[in-house]
């Protein structure tokens, strides 16, 4: 149950920053006196963790769902 709700939150953490990253870019917010080429890269690094937050809760997810799908599958036979 932990991981579900770590993993929802990671990954809505991630796209609320991929949104307003991409807002951002969309109207023109820059920070005033840093050099174009630090903004890009900014971006980039923004952008990179964001999808990096998304993976890591779709992880979490899918740990969870193997989890529960673990006490359903038989046994080996030893």
């Amino acid at each position: 149950m932990l991981m579900r709700h770590l993993g929802t939150g990671l990954l809505v953490a991630g796209a609320a920053i991929g949104v307003a990253v991409g807002g951002a870019m969309l109207m023109g917010v820059g920070v005033v006196g840093m050099p174009w080429l630090v903004t890009v890269g900014l971006t980039k690094l923004a952008l990179l963790s964001s999808g990096g937050l998304m993976a890591a809760g779709a992880a979490c997810l899918r740990l969870d769902r193997r989890a529960g799908e673990r006490p359903r599958l038989p046994r080996e036979p030893r």
